[in-house]
């Protein structure tokens, strides 16, 4: 089976969201603002109104300020990663067999066997492919027809866990 296409900047963007958990996103803004909480609690005088004012202020701006940063810096980070690679922005063709699958781009052939990947991600736009816990293959489902989706989807399920 052959899958040939080219990733837009847009779609990386996508497939890395997809690949970030949403839990874990959630699980440490709540750690920061508990923080946050506890040292505007600790810090206040609460006879004094407006110190408790200001520190409430100060607590809302800082986990604001954080929210803001983690996702610009996330958006920032997945747009330099496609900038500066060889392969996202360029069309790719893959070469899906029972081996694993073997990237051909300009001439040179990279292969990957399907012990190598250790879980794989997928919803109605993208499949990720995982080679370790940071490190993702992104395959577009619209570069693929109803049976080569099938296909796949039956590699996927007899090779990786």
């Amino acid at each position: 089976m052959n899958i040939t296409y080219q990733l837009s900047q847009d779609e990386y963007l996508h497939a890395v969201n997809l690949h970030h958990k949403k839990g874990t996103r959630l699980i440490r803004l709540a750690i920061y603002i508990a923080l946050a909480t506890i040292i505007v609690i600790v810090g206040t005088d609460f006879s004094n109104t407006r110190e408790i004012i200001t520190n409430v202020i100060a607590a809302f701006f800082s986990i604001s300020f954080y929210i803001l940063f983690v996702r610009m810096l996330s958006v920032y980070q997945a747009k330099s990663v496609y900038q500066k690679s060889a392969i996202l922005p360029y069309e790719v063709t893959l070469h899906i067999s029972a081996k694993g699958i073997k990237f051909d781009k300009n001439n040179s052939k990279a292969s990957i066997p399907w012990n190598v990947f250790i879980k794989c991600k997928n919803d109605e736009d993208f499949y990720l492919l995982y080679t370790n816990p940071r490190r993702f293959n992104v395959i577009p489902t619209r570069a693929m027809s109803e049976t080569q989706k099938k296909e796949f989807d039956a590699y996927l399920e007899k090779y990786i866990p």
